[in-house]
């Protein structure tokens, strides 16, 4: 073969280099070559070096490069780059499976963390063998940045986690309300039945004595459909949000006149001191729900001859309205657990009135959806303050 051919030969294995590595710039992948020296590939100490690693990179496309951050000079440099860019934590799983995979002559697939430049990637590996004639084996594989993959992929379980706490909080929320909404079907069916006897007797003063009880069983279990409706039409996104200007007076008169049997029948006095005239920009029916949550909540939780007083002050740009009761009280560490579905249970009032604490959970969507806050103060035998803060303007 005469020098002519030999120049001709090498010119196109010079072109057939290039369009071989126009192709591979072409792919969406990284694409790389390497070669493991056989000697030195199947222990795990040289894997975790980078001045004695077992490979020499022989080709690495543009996107490799681009994916990693680095430049092919840079390998002249450190023969060992990549085994040095692997994230500490993930850095024992890539050497295991390197020298499984060198050992078994299989493929080797490894997903991890790349680190460079402060920067954290996540990477697929993925490459084939072809052991060489002298036992060395040549690596063809791809790189793949799936640093978008794996967020979606932690949004995904993360969300499947909080679904899953959530579905199982609504199951014992929902056994909560089943077991509660028992007392006053079952005290509405019970006295109802003694009615009918005492009709006959003629027994008025009983009639009129279990009549009221009754009626009170049945505003227990008004108000707790009433905010199981609204809670499920909360969560569903059913519950239109429509603020208006309004007094504020308008809504509390009809909250405190809906509770004032409950609240005679404990003898506890219920004080209105929000000035008329007092307008706030809000949802009615919201606001109103608020109010008949926190009221029936003071009610339940006061004993016989006590005292609800409701009052407003304006504060900067809100308004905060405030419930006080000379009830009982809330020991401390329940106080930041009220407004927590995971956190509630059956609860009952000093004359053994039944709550779920569903009331609180949907006070605190109400005023949240205005962007406002809602808290509580109590002393322990003194009583318990709610303060609901409202924006001037929604």
């Amino acid at each position: 073969m005469n020098e002519e051919n030999l120049i001709k030969i090498a010119e196109e294995l010079n072109q057939e280099r290039k369009l071989y590595a126009d192709l591979a710039n072409a792919l969406p992948s990284g694409i790389y070559r390497l070669r493991v020296f056989n000697e030195k590939s199947l222990f795990e100490e040289n894997w975790a070096s980078t001045a004695n690693a077992p490979y020499v990179v022989e080709f690495v496309n543009e996107r490799f490069c681009q994916i990693l951050d680095i430049e092919w000079r840079d390998f002249e440099v450190n023969p060992g780059l990549i085994n040095e860019l692997i994230y500490g934590e993930d850095r024992a799983e890539f050497i295991r499976l390197n020298v499984e995979a060198n050992l078994n002559i299989i493929p080797f697939i490894w997903e991890g963390r790349i680190i460079n430049k402060d920067k954290i990637i996540w990477v697929q590996f993925i490459s084939i063998p072809r052991v060489l004639t002298n036992k060395d084996i040549m690596w063809t594989g791809t790189l793949n940045d799936i640093t978008e993959r794996k967020k979606a992929e932690q949004l995904i379980l993360s969300q499947n986690q909080e679904l899953k706490k959530l579905n199982a909080e609504k199951d014992k929320f929902f056994s909560i309300i089943a077991h509660d909404m028992k007392s006053p079907v079952n005290s509405i069916k019970g006295f109802s039945e003694l009615l009918i006897e005492l009709v006959e007797d003629r027994d008025y003063e009983k009639i009129k004595e279990f009549a009221g009880i009754i009626l009170l069983s049945t505003n227990r279990a008004i108000s707790l459909l009433t905010n199981l409706l609204e809670w499920s039409q909360s969560q569903s996104g059913r519950m239109a949000f429509n603020p208006e200007y309004f007094e504020l007076n308008s809504v509390l008169n009809e909250v405190v006149l809906l509770f004032n049997g409950n609240a005679e029948q404990k003898f506890i006095k219920i004080v209105n001191e929000i000035d008329a005239g007092v307008k706030i920009n809000a949802d009615k029916r919201m606001i109103g729900s608020v109010l008949r949550n926190l009221i029936s909540n003071a009610i339940k939780f006061t004993n016989p001859g006590g005292k609800i007083t409701i009052t407003t002050v304006i504060e900067e740009n809100e308004i905060v309205i405030s419930v006080a009761d000379t009830g009982v009280g809330i020991k401390k560490e329940r106080l930041d657990k009220l407004f927590s579905i995971s956190e509630s249970y059956s609860t009952q009032g000093t004359q053994k009135e039944k709550g779920t604490g569903l009331g609180l959970i949907l006070s605190k969507e109400f005023v949240e959806k205005h962007n406002g806050k809602i808290r509580a103060e109590s002393t322990v035998g003194v009583g318990t303050v709610f303060y609901v803060s409202l924006p001037l303007s929604v």
